[in-house]
This record gives C-alpha cells, structure tokens and sequence, in this order.
C-alpha cells in the first residue's frame, strides 16, 4: 500500500466500500443516510486530526527543501566567488595592438612588461613540383588540354581605338601566338612585350598603351586563364595583363592517368600508406589523403599546378613522403619546415625570458599573450580595484539576500483568512518554520561568521560592517551587512588585492568557510537532508501518520456499514410490524 498518497484521498467523507447505492428510512420515514453521515462525522474526528497532522508535516519538509535551495544558491554562489581569478581580476592594457593582444589572470604581479615577438610560429609545409608535362615555348597550343581542350580561335585586340583580330590556331606554338600579339599591337600603332614565364607558366603582356584582349570565337582566352585576368597599371605609365594561373593547371576531376601514372599502388606520408589507382581523380587522391592522415591536409594549388600538404598544428612539424610516383612531383619538391614562434620579455625590474611556443600563444607567470607580428610592444598590467569592489558589493548583496529570506523565514505567521485553494506555493508553507529550532541554529551560525576573524582579519577590517558596527540592532538580528566602498579601496592599498582573496577565499577564508559548512547542510544525506529528505525524519513521521489513516479508514468502513446493517434491519423490522398490524385491522373490520 502506497501510505504516502493516502492523505491526500482524506477529508471529512472518508472512503467507503459500502454499495454504492444506499436506500434508508423507507418505512419508518427518517432520513437514514443523513443519521449516518452525521454519526460518522464524529467517528471521523481522529482520522480529520491525523490528516491535518499530515499536510502540516507535508508543508513543513517543503518549507524546509525550499531553505535547502537557497542555502544551496549561496553555495554555488560562493564556489565562484572565491576564485582568485573572479575576486582579484587584472587588466591587462597593450601599447601597439598590432603586435599582440594580452591577458591577465589575478596570479600575473601588476607592472609593465616590455615584450618583443622575434618571429611568428607557422606551419610546415610540402610542396610537389608542377603535376604533368612542362611546357615551353615549343609546346603546342591543341597540347595544353589539361583543363580544356584547345580549339581554333579568334581574340580581338583593342588598343588606341583601333580593333585587330589574331587568328590562333591549335598548330601554334606558344612562341607563335607570342609573335601573333606582338604583331597586332604593331598593326594598331602600339607596341608590346609580350612574354611567357616558363617558370610559373604564364602568359604575360606589357604596353604603354590602355588595352584589352576580348574573345571572338574559340577558347584561347580560357586556355591561357585570361577570361578572368584584369589590366593592371603600374603607376609608371606601363600596363600589365598575365594569366591569373599556371596554364598547365588541371581541373580536379581529371584522372591520375592523365597525369601520366599508370596501375595502381601505394606510397607513405609520415609513415601511413595512402593507395591510389591511375582511375582514381585528383580529388579522389586529395579526399584519400585527408581521410587517413591526422596531422596533415593535402591540397591542389591549381593557381601553381601543385600538389601541398600541410602540417596542422605550427612549429617544427617533419612532413616526410617516400615511395610517392614521380608524376606526383614528390620526389622533386620542396619541404619547408615551420617555424616556432620566438618573444623576449622583459619585466620592469630587468629580468629578460625568452619564450617559445608553437601557437604563437605565450603564457609567463598568469600573463597570456597572442603575437600577430614580428615587432616591440609594452603591456601594462594592473589590479582592476574598481572590478574588485563590484565583486565584493554584489556579495554583500547575496548574502543579505540570503539572511533575510532565513529571516523572514522565523518570524513570519501563516496566512489567515484565504482559502488554501487560492494560495500561491509558496504562501501554503508561510508560517510552518516560524521559531523552528533547527532553522534557528543555522541562522545563528550564518550570523556568527560575520564575527570571526580569517587570516588574523575581520570583515569590518575590509569596510563591510555587521549590525554591531553601527547599522541597527534590527539589521543585527537579520544578519544584515553593510559595505563601505572607501575603507574597502584603503584596505586593498594597504594591503594589496591578493589579501582580499586571502581573507576570502583562503582555504581558511570566509567564504570558503561558510561554502564547506552550506555544504555539509545541503548535500545528499546532509543535515536538511536527513530532517527533510526522502529518507529523513519528517517522511518516516508522515508515513507512520499514513499508516494510522489508512487502519482508520478501515474501522470507520466496517463502521458505517455496521450503521446501515443495523438501520436496514429496523427498517426490516418496522416493515413486519406493519404488515402484521394492517393484517389485524382488515380482520376486525370484517368481523
């Protein structure tokens, strides 16, 4: 039987197994069922009386969770503001943000640091040779069919309002359509160097004069990466159109094959095997790369035509390719190795460090700072005192928050004259700690740390005064704190920030104190716990009180069905005397 829901099945018309249906006064004309009610009514008094036990118990363990809660609030209040780095915060100010961005944790001692960022830490790096064929100024113009496949075509030239059409065809060669651009500048009354960098593989055209190059028909424009290349002025009087990429560069969907690889195989970078086919696309290798290695990313530099891997974390990362096929141009590139990032730092007293780090990222003594560039800076760093009395204010403010709920919670009465069913929560447990000696006890002691001294210091030392200081023998009995915002700037100039900490969150400190003894209150199986927990005192006293409702529950049904029992069989009887007496009048009246 579940005793603990038994209560809240209770009020005066008890529950009852009687027939549903109850018929009474028949013959003799009384209002049976009203007797009963009326009767049990009274039978019922004890089991009304354990029921208000009941509710007044129930309201009582939840007016005492409800003080376990905010306890518990102040509590986890505490665990933060103890913390050195939230009570004693530093600022941390940079003279040149462009050399590096700076923070201060409360360990970090306040002067000025003077710091240079020597150099930035960067990544490791691996970079092919140019993928496929090299291309000169003999390759043929229908060769260079890496991205699109050449065609005959007509490019207009514009210069000094003059129009000429160059003819190219697949049979050029690079140096051919060199000498077709040349000439048609020449034929516009202008003149051009016009060039191909065969290290970069690019196609580049230089004239005096405002030009520009349009397609006509075909694809050359595409081929070289001119569609999307624009006129640049150099500020001399020359101006420059080259192509905006290697134009041997592949699209990625092109196949190793293409590349010149045939079958299929394995090579390792840094030790991990990576397979590829001659069906396998650029990206497919790419993609393959990526999916098996951990502390590299591959990449296709199409703007270079080479392949780049990359080492993910800075500093000195070896990037080490064996067994790669030649066509991937591995075995003739470049390994350029990362650098650490490297700062001197100087503090205001002249010790010099020098400091390393693979992130550009330098921690010394609580003092974290970010390098963006190579150059000097000074930072400043000083105790943010106006940061710290906000800190300590919004304390006050917690706990006399706190204090006056445990209060409130002592001396006020119930609530009068409402129906219970129109109350708020929190006003059906009004009045069930009223003068509670348990809640007394901690109260007390609340207030008794107010008195006491951590670390050879009391709180008024810090300009936080308690009633007997001087704010009313009213805020004394409710526990109450004041802060005065001067003393508090005095003791810290004094006494610096680090012993506002000290008195406060030392592991002997105040607020550390009063946090280990919420603690000990609220935790599972705590004190409050064990008053008003599952488990606690008050749930045994209810299901005990249970217990004894539900065995009355059952005498007062055995009761009222003993009433009706008795009240059918009068009704029973009366009916014989009838029937007996109407039986003797008919027989006299016929006589």
């Amino acid at each position: 039987m579940d005793y603990s829901s038994i209560a809240n099945n209770i009020n005066y018309k008890y529950t009852s197994n009687a027939p549903l249906f109850q018929f009474g006064g028949v013959t003799s004309g009384l209002d049976t069922a009203s007797i009963i009610e009326k009767l049990m009514e009274v039978e019922s008094q004890p089991l009304n009386r354990l029921n208000e036990k009941f509710k007044e118990l129930d309201y009582k363990e939840k007016a005492y969770n409800a003080v376990s809660d905010k306890l518990r609030e102040l509590m986890d209040y505490l665990t933060d503001f103890k913390l050195q780095s939230n009570l004693i915060p530093k600022s941390a100010s940079v003279s040149n943000e462009s050399i590096l961005t700076a923070t201060a944790s409360s360990s970090t001692l306040d002067g000025t640091y003077s710091i240079e960022v020597k150099s930035l830490a960067t990544r490791s790096f691996f970079e092919s040779s140019k993928l496929g064929q090299d291309i000169t100024l003999t390759t043929l113009f229908s060769d260079i069919n890496h991205r699109y496949v050449p065609v005959d075509s007509v490019v207009k030239l514009t210069v000094n309002n003059t129009e000429v059409d160059i003819n190219i065809s697949t049979s050029d060669t690079i140096n051919d359509i060199l000498t077709k651009i040349s000439d048609a500048f020449t034929t516009a009354g202008s003149s051009a160097t016009v060039s191909f960098d065969d290290t970069n593989n690019r196609l580049i055209i230089q004239s005096s004069d405002v030009f520009e190059l349009s397609q006509t028909s075909g694809n050359f424009m595409f081929v070289f990466n001119l569609n999307d290349a624009n006129l640049i002025a150099d500020g001399s009087g020359n101006y420059t159109l080259q192509s905006t990429k290697d134009i041997g560069s592949y699209f990625t969907s092109k196949t190793l094959s293409e590349l010149g690889i045939t079958g299929s195989g394995t090579f390792t970078i840094n030790g991990v095997s990576i397979s590829y086919s001659q069906d396998d696309t650029i990206a497919d290798l790419i993609s393959n790369i990526n999916s098996n290695l951990e502390d590299v990313i591959a990449s296709y530099d199409e703007v270079n035509n080479k392949i780049i891997l990359t080492a993910k974390d800075m500093g000195d990362v070896i990037i080490n390719v064996a067994n790669a096929p030649s066509e991937l141009g591995f075995d003739t590139g470049t390994f350029t190795l990362g650098n650490v990032a490297h700062a001197v730092l100087k503090t205001d007293s002249g010790l010099t460090y020098d400091l390393y780090s693979d992130t550009n990222s330098f921690s010394y003594n609580g003092l974290e700072f970010t390098a963006l560039n190579v150059g000097t800076t000074n930072v400043s760093v000083n105790t943010d005192t106006d940061s710290i009395i906000e800190k300590v204010k919004d304390f006050v403010d917690k706990w006399n928050e706190t204090t006056d709920y445990l209060y409130t919670k002592l001396t006020e009465s119930k609530v009068e004259n409402k129906d219970e069913s129109e109350m708020t929560d929190e006003e059906k447990i009004q009045g069930y700690l009223k003068n509670d000696q348990y809640l007394r006890k901690v109260f007390d002691k609340m207030r008794n740390y107010l008195y006491e001294s951590y670390g050879g210091k009391y709180l008024w030392e810090l300009g936080i005064k308690s009633g007997d200081a001087g704010i009313g023998f009213e805020n004394t009995m409710k526990g109450h704190i004041e802060l005065d915002e001067d003393k508090l700037r005095e003791f810290i100039s004094k006494n610096g920030s680090d012993a506002v900490w000290e008195f406060f969150g030392d592991e002997n400190g105040f607020a550390s104190q009063v946090k280990d003894y919420l603690y000990e209150l609220t935790k599972f199986n705590g004190e409050i716990d064990q008053i008003a927990g599952v488990s606690g005192r008050i749930e045994r006293e209810k299901r005990t009180l249970a217990k004894q409702m539900a065995n009355w529950i059952e005498i007062l049904q055995k009761k009222e069905q003993d009433l009706w029992q008795k009240f059918t069989a009068m009704e029973e009887a009366l009916s014989k005397l009838n029937a007996q007496g109407a039986y003797i009048a008919q027989a006299l009246a016929k006589k």
